[in-house]
């Protein structure tokens, strides 16, 4: 066999696998988002304290019927002078079967609370994520409703508006499957240490996910993927030099 017929060969390989790799590479990459599956979509209020007792709720910050003319579907997160404001979001469980992965999954709508010229400015700090059982009613009391658990906690540094959060309820979805509960509930809450100072954050788009939708995580970087083509290169390279000899 002549060389140039050889180096021939070995070019079309090594071009081959590369392209394969990359669209391996690629297809891992979009397949999340394509095979991403809504389970169901929440409906989300907000519900604030007394001024002088931040550990039961009074009335409502954002609701179906439109508190101090605040818009629908929005959780509150934070302060309202010295009151404390909850989000929640509940989920009809109504005909939906276990889940091999469950995630709760919201955006961020403001940097801020819902009012303009009081508490519309962002805090830095940490927000729980309790899970409690819910009656897919927007009640005052779920402000204090007992937790089944927390979720997870997340810090308000470097988010923006427009973020996306998931976080895994695998085990909190399938239990209240299994116990026949007609509604699971999320409350997002300041936790404790972290004072806001009388800021807030809003957030809202509840909806439960298969899938983790977050982006906000670190991506690998371009030259990581090209990286990762070399590396596929060098080893058809490697495999197609074993073969000659």
């Amino acid at each position: 066999m002549k060389t140039s017929t050889v180096l021939k060969k070995f070019s079309t390989v090594v071009t081959g696998s590369a392209a394969f790799l990359a669209l391996s590479t690629f297809s891992a990459i979009v397949a999340p988002a394509s095979q991403a599956v809504t389970i169901t979509n929440g409906f989300t209020y907000s519900v604030a304290s007394s001024e002088g007792d931040q550990t039961v709720g009074t009335h409502y910050h954002s609701n179906t019927g439109g508190a101090f003319g605040n818009p629908a579907g929005k959780a509150e997160v934070g302060d309202f002078f010295s009151e404390e404001v909850r989000g929640l979001s509940e989920y009809n469980m109504a005909g939906l079967g276990t889940a091999t992965s469950a995630f709760v999954t919201f955006d961020v709508f403001k940097a801020g609370g819902l009012f303009s010229g009081e508490n519309d400015f962002p805090f830095t700090g940490n927000i729980n994520i309790v899970a409690y059982q819910g009656n897919n009613l927007e009640d005052i009391s779920d402000y204090q409703a007992p937790s089944i658990g927390t979720v997870g906690t997340f810090n308000t540094a470097g988010l923006s508006v427009g973020n996306t959060l998931s976080f895994d309820i695998t085990s909190i979805f399938n239990n209240a499957i299994a116990n026949g509960w007609s509604s699971l509930g999320m409350r997002l809450q300041i936790a404790s240490g972290t004072d806001p100072q009388g800021g807030a954050w809003t957030f809202d788009t509840f909806r439960l996910t298969t899938d983790n939708q977050s982006n906000n995580q670190t991506v690998p970087e371009p030259a990581s993927v090209l990286g990762l083509l070399a590396i596929g290169a060098l080893g058809a390279g490697a495999a197609w030099k074993r073969k000659l000899k």
